[in-house]
């Protein structure tokens, strides 16, 4: 009977735990995207911290698929600081210990400061695509060798 109520309470937790994570992405669509990639165990969440007044406080987070698609959201109070890019950056030093070998990310047409954020990262863009039914652009940052995200052909 405990384990029951205990397990219970986890999924609670784990429930609410998601709903706030989903919560913090300016698009909802993105934000229910990643939480399931996360229930599913198909992608791993990386939580930037900076050090503000004798503690360590979260600044926002990245989700990282198992394809390598990487979504960043900033908690509310740490937004239009241009913490952006550099919680990008120390996610993307966490994730070159994973098999990763590229990692991308799907920027709608209109998002200009979005591309500028990846950009800042070292994301290059790699053309344009329809993404989940919009225009979008795809940017990639390889992690392995000195690849391009463009093909050559001689």
């Amino acid at each position: 009977m405990n384990d029951a109520v205990q397990q219970k309470d986890t999924k609670h937790r784990a429930s609410a735990e998601a709903k706030e994570l989903a919560g913090l992405f300016a698009d909802p669509e993105r934000g229910l995207r990643a939480v399931r990639s996360l229930e599913a165990g198909r992608a791993m969440a990386l939580v930037a911290e900076r050090f503000a007044e004798r503690s360590w406080v979260p600044v926002g987070l990245t989700v990282t698929a198992a394809d390598g698609e990487t979504v960043l959201a900033l908690y509310p109070g740490e937004r239009g600081r241009g913490l952006a890019p550099e919680v990008l950056r120390a996610a993307l030093r966490g994730l070159r210990e994973e098999p990763f070998t590229e990692l991308s990310a799907f920027i709608e047409t209109g998002d200009a400061r979005a591309a500028t954020v990846f950009e800042k990262a070292g994301f290059a863009p790699a053309g344009s695509c329809r993404f989940r039914g919009r225009t979008s652009t795809r940017f990639v940052r390889n992690l392995r060798g000195d690849c391009t995200p463009y093909n050559v052909w001689i």
